[in-house]
């Protein structure tokens, strides 16, 4: 987890048409170096202040940005609306790295599998790096919903479910997930020719 950051809060809309998708993310985010420190009860000097914000810099690359703005204490939000089309098998962009095939150290992954399927999840946290997450006073909170406009939905682990045969009728479907602890994990897998 060095190095890394980690969600805080996070309200994700997502829709998914065929191949394409639209996404906007709003979150707060710890880094992790910081936010152990602070955990450990000491205080950020003003040196690591200075290289805090100056991670703001680094974010004027990455696809969809809106706002990744250093806050304090660690923190950081950020907005991210984005668009775009997942047109080769194996293809995945992520949250907060938003580049092209990128799947590693994101906390939002939107996949197109190697059998062309759309899969939609969060990693699975271990028990060593949840009880980490855990020292440092975060508990993750905040709700990502998914609008189905085509294809068909494989398999999902969401709290909510609305549409076709929910609440409304003829509606496209969406699911939704309440994030209330590092335990709850994001799942969906849609078919897009389905």
């Amino acid at each position: 987890m060095t190095g890394c950051l980690v969600p805080e809060t996070i309200d994700a809309d997502v829709a998914i048409n065929g191949y394409s998708y639209e996404m906007n993310v709003s979150s707060r985010l710890g880094y992790a170096r910081a936010l152990q420190v602070l955990a450990d009860g000491k205080t950020l000097s003003e040196k690591d202040e200075a290289e805090l914000r100056s991670e703001e810099r680094k974010s004027e690359g990455m696809p969809g940005f809106q706002t990744f703005k250093y806050v304090g204490d660690g923190r950081y939000d950020l907005v991210i609306q984005l668009d775009g089309s997942l047109a080769e098998n194996g293809t995945a962009i992520g949250i907060p790295n938003t580049k092209t095939k990128s799947r590693k150290n994101n906390f939002l992954t939107i996949q197109r599998t190697e059998d062309g399927l759309m899969t939609i999840s969060s990693p699975q946290i271990g028990d060593e790096m949840r009880k980490q997450l855990e020292s440092f006073g975060i508990v993750p909170k905040g709700n990502v919903q998914v609008t189905v406009k085509s294809g068909k939905v494989l398999d999902h682990n969401a709290k909510n479910q609305s549409g076709f045969f929910g609440t409304f009728v003829g509606s496209d479907p969406e699911y939704s997930w309440d994030i209330l602890s590092w335990a709850d994990r994001i799942f969906i897998s849609i078919d897009p020719n389905g």
